[in-house]
């Protein structure tokens, strides 16, 4: 008699059958996914999770020529390790040659057996003390090794922008069969085992093993507050909010800037109806979010919490709005007191701040992460991995396709919604966009200079070349430009372009770190922008996000190649009731191409399609705007052009 012992035709079954499942070597010997695209596909790309399981349950099952190499013309005995695989390990011997007769009974007793033999392979998958456990029996921990490899993988993020840098650890084992995912990350294995589970019901035959799957559901943090909800969602905005409920609560939602996404924040602490923490990156969302959730929910502004660097009053409130960097600092000073080896010196009292993120991480039901890219910077990360806050909301107008973008995915919840600025500007809810880049060229004397210095002139000469004050001084003439933001990447430079302004009877206010010296002045220039007092605010890096205010006009003199910011920056004119007129200057790339290099690195034209846009602006205005562009072109070149 040959015993037949069907797992011979599974890869590294010796393997798995010798050694326990070991979560720490798992993540240590995790291959390094150096190929950015696939390792940006298993976050961005919703399917990716159905793609491996199912690559793991048919490489698992794979057939490599056992029967055929073991076909005898004697009559064979074999016996089934897997009964739940009978009928195709009878097709294989029957595709071999092999003519496969049953004793009496024998057939009628597999048909038994083969529904009830996936009992013997069985994992448990649910919440126990608010967190979730992964526990399985000796069965599976002999043959199922291999889907570790592939759950480990789908967890895995890194900690740092590099292919070779390590995975942030987010299984911990707690037993020689059992395991525990950390808080922010049981809701992405929520998503993997609710995959596994579908692949085993899906399955023509009986599942490979016993899979009991209840989703991580971490228990209630009520607090009584009343609310009288008065506003309306626009479709999109319903469209998404119905996506975060049916994904638990948990949820990246992408949108243009002006889109609305701060009314989908207050949306989602109406249907949670939990203390709410809400993260934003300065001082002017801080009171924009004050004022927002105070109008459309009837909450008074008194009962909403700050904690900033001016006020720290938020326990006794149903809404909290805290900035990214005064929580992250606090986090700082706790990790500097628990790990001696840390470098970092704390700035406040053990005591204090033991307590204060004991209440933050404990007493609130939802996050809502306004800007949420943010969460991707070193020094905010741990606010999303540190607070065990259940119910979470990402919003943001940017959330690329890059590795740090993977943590704000695997801690804040996949991108459920997103949608374009053209179908927004088609349906009326932005503004249309008129988007050209104008090129400038050099000077006599700044050609001279690049051939001195070279390339180490090629950053200030294309920055400041004096043919780029002229053409900003022509925008801003016509009577189309009527509220202008005009951006630069240095201080002096924002200064040199308002003191030629002012020289030619053109007022601007200059915003930067440098020249505002205080949260109340910068509110009341911002006030005064917004009543159409200032119509010009030269700016650096002061308001790249989170400035509500009815512009009309972006310039952008330099920039850097970050994509992020230019999408911030023009979307500070997209709000509705006009056309957004934005304008790229950058040097003549015939004369010098490194400004243009830059400024390719940086397009966004894939998310404000200017193709569309042109098509949604009026003829007569966007004839007014091609005439003046028109204009400044032939003042530099001649009618020829």
């Amino acid at each position: 008699m040959i015993n037949a012992w069907i797992p011979t035709r599974r890869p590294h079954y010796k393997t798995e059958r010798k050694r326990p499942i070991n979560v720490e070597e798992l993540f240590s010997y995790l291959e390094k996914e150096t190929d950015s695209v696939q390792y940006d596909r298993k976050f961005f790309y919703f399917p990716w999770a159905h793609e491996q399981v199912k690559i793991w349950q048919r490489n698992w099952k794979k057939h490599n020529g056992y029967w055929e190499q073991n076909r005898t013309h004697r009559v064979t005995k074999f016996k089934l390790q897997f009964p739940q695989f009978a009928h195709e390990d009878l097709e294989i011997l029957k595709k071999s040659g092999c003519t496969v007769t049953f004793e009496d009974g024998a057939k009628e007793k597999l048909e038994v057996i083969t529904k009830t033999a996936s009992r013997e392979f069985s994992i448990t998958v649910k919440t126990v003390d608010d967190c979730l456990r992964i526990r399985w029996n000796n069965e599976f921990n002999r043959w199922f090794h291999s889907l570790f490899n592939v759950f480990a993988r789908y967890m895995a993020i890194r900690s740092e922008d590099d292919p070779e840098a390590d995975y942030i650890s987010c299984l911990n084992q707690i037993g020689h069969q059992e395991l525990q995912v950390e808080y922010w990350a049981a809701f992405r294995a929520n998503h993997f085992w609710s995959v596994v589970q579908q692949t085993l019901e899906e399955s023509h035959g009986p599942p490979m093993f016993d899979l009991q799957y209840e989703p991580f559901q971490p228990s209630s943090r009520k607090y009584d507050f009343e609310i009288q909800p008065n506003y309306t969602l626009r479709s999109y905005q319903q469209t998404a909010m119905d996506k975060w409920k049916e994904n638990r609560y948990f949820g990246s939602i992408q949108l243009p800037t002006g889109a609305g996404k701060t009314l989908i924040g207050i949306d989602a602490i109406r249907h949670v109806h939990e203390r709410t923490l809400i993260l934003v990156p300065n001082l002017a969302l801080v009171d924009q979010w004050v004022d927002l959730t105070s109008k459309f929910l009837s909450l008074p502004a008194k009962r909403i919490g700050i904690f900033n660097g001016q006020k720290k009053a938020f326990r006794d409130y149903p809404v909290v709005i805290s900035t990214y960097q005064l929580l992250s600092q606090y986090l700082q000073d706790l990790h500097a007191f628990e790990d001696k080896n840390n470098p970092t010196t704390p700035l406040r009292e053990k005591m204090l701040v033991e307590d204060t993120i004991g209440f933050f991480t404990h007493k609130f039901g939802l996050l809502v992460a306004d800007e949420s890219h943010h969460i991707q910077a070193d020094t905010f990360r741990q606010i999303a991995v540190d607070l065990e806050i259940p119910r979470r909301l990402a919003l943001s107008a940017t959330i690329e396709k890059s590795v740090h973008s993977s943590l704000v995915i695997a801690t804040m919840g996949p991108i459920i919604h997103q949608i374009s600025y053209g179908l927004l500007a088609r349906e009326g809810f932005i503004a249309p966009i008129y988007f050209r880049r104008i090129h400038i060229p050099l000077t006599a004397d700044e050609k001279g200079i690049l051939n001195q210095k070279g390339k180490k002139a090629y950053g200030k000469v294309s920055r400041e070349a004096t043919n780029k004050l002229l053409a900003i001084r022509k925008l801003l003439e016509t009577p189309l430009t009527s509220q202008t933001l005009i951006f630069t990447s240095r201080i002096k430079h924002a200064l040199k372009i308002h003191s030629y302004l002012f020289d030619h009877g053109i007022e601007t206010t200059v915003l930067t770190g440098d020249t505002v010296l205080n949260d109340r002045e910068l509110n009341h220039i911002l006030d005064q922008f917004r009543n159409k007092k200032i119509h010009t605010l030269v700016l650096v890096k002061m308001l790249n996000e989170g400035f509500d205010a009815p512009a009309d006009t972006i310039i952008v003199v330099s920039g850097t190649r970050n994509r992020r910011e230019q999408i911030q920056r023009f979307g500070r004119a997209t709000r509705p009731g006009k056309v957004a007129k934005l304008f790229e200057l950058i040097i003549d790339p015939l004369e010098l191409d490194y400004e243009f290099e830059v400024a390719q690195a940086r397009d966004i034209s894939d998310v404000i399609e200017p193709h569309v846009q042109d098509l949604l602006l009026p003829p007569n205005i966007k004839g007014e705007i091609e005439k003046v562009v028109d204009d400044i072109k032939i003042s530099f070149y001649g009618r020829e052009t």
